[in-house]
């Protein structure tokens, strides 16, 4: 009788820690792939393996991110990217590695690929001043092999559901305006009207989305393009402004912005089963300069990683340039891009935000109603 009751003990226990188990594991929260496309916003690597003068892979790039140790990756950035934060939002355990660093069969199972290329623009002609780069559609391209060679190794089934469960995060058009529509001397303003450009842009832009619908992006998250005119270099090249942002650059890619979000909004119920995101990083950036000291930082207008002199140089920060010692108090890292501390403050707000910062909804309730 007394082992009887030991046994019916015992299975009790095992019975209890199997629900648990159980449950503990129907709780899990699944982590996406991430397909990630843009420029050199987000770029981690891609441009390490082209000829181009657009890359940064040098110290002191990278000085505080952590999982180099502090070496360069090609990010450029001090630390980690917007969408590094991001990731670990999902609570990815790796980051989408640069796709030129695959071998051509890799089916981007692990945690997805990043395909951002600094110079990219969504015009395949965009940054060509900086010789080679990879354009929005080329980088399509790319993820059209590795959807392949996913089907290849999975079976479609298998391939098509993990796709359709990924995240494709895009960050692209800075560089169409940067390094094409105003660029100095054989920028396109000279012969092409703003509205015309900006239509040709949103044209290409329109095709680019429904084509990566169809190779099976449901959760797709677009990146506005930033005040432009407020970088570091821009107020060097708009000395008229006294120091100010540049006016007359915001001003353009705020009309481009407001003519991108009005195309999201007619597309999204034209693509089935999809989650399209609209972020307003305009919106969030811009808040952020204008109200710098509420967030302790100190500087605006110049990055902390900069040459010494008065020349204006295209890519500030290299080896021999002086960097600052408190990231935490600039705004901007080099010339264009944000330093990680501003990253992490705009991320709070792409993930937490209200309708000012992202449409229809932030990325959290995008990932509850997804299943993340």
């Amino acid at each position: 009788m007394s082992n009887h009751i030991q046994i019916i003990s015992f299975l009790s226990i095992l019975w209890f820690v199997l629900l648990s188990f159980t449950s503990s594991f129907s709780d899990a929260k699944t982590v996406p792939l991430f397909f990630i496309f843009g420029d050199s916003l987000v770029d981690v690597g891609n441009n390490n393996y082209l000829h181009t003068i657009a890359k940064a892979n040098v110290k002191p790039y990278g000085i505080d991110y952590t999982p180099s140790g502090g070496k360069p990756t090609g990010r450029f950035c001090n630390g980690k990217t917007f969408l590094d934060l991001t990731v670990d939002e999902f609570g990815g355990a790796c980051y989408p590695p640069p796709s030129l660093s695959l071998s051509p069969d890799d089916d981007g199972t692990l945690c997805g690929v990043n395909y951002a290329s600094s110079g990219g623009g969504i015009l395949n002609e965009t940054g060509a001043l900086f010789l080679e780069r990879i354009s929005m559609d080329a980088q399509i391209d790319d993820y059209a092999n590795t959807r392949q060679n996913m089907i290849s190794n999975l079976g479609r089934e298998k391939a098509t559901e993990l796709l359709k469960n990924a995240v494709f995060p895009i960050v692209v058009g800075s560089n169409d305006f940067l390094d094409n529509f105003l660029t100095p001397i054989i920028g396109k303003r000279k012969y092409i009207p703003e509205d015309v450009f900006i239509a040709q842009m949103l044209d290409l832009h329109y095709s680019q989305l429904i084509r990566l619908h169809s190779l099976d992006a449901r959760f797709i998250i677009i990146w506005n393009v930033p005040p432009i005119g407020c970088m570091p270099l821009e107020r060097q090249m708009n000395p008229w402004y006294g120091g100010e942002c540049a006016d007359s650059a915001n001003e353009l890619v705020s009309n481009y912005n407001k003519k991108l979000k009005n195309m999201i909004t007619e597309l999204r119920p034209k693509l089935s089963e999809v989650t399209l995101l609209f972020v307003d990083t305009y919106n969030v950036l811009n808040d952020l300069l204008l109200h710098k000291s509420d967030y302790g930082i100190e500087v605006a207008g110049e990055g902390c990683c900069r040459n010494v002199g008065p020349v204006v140089e295209l890519f500030p920060c290299k080896e021999t340039s002086i960097y600052c010692d408190d990231r935490s108090k600039y705004a901007f890292w080099d010339d264009y891009h944000p330093s990680e501390f501003v990253n992490r403050l705009s991320v709070k707000r792409y993930m937490d935000g209200d309708a000012k910062d992202v449409l229809p909804f932030n990325i959290r309730r995008a990932m509850k109603l997804r299943g993340f």
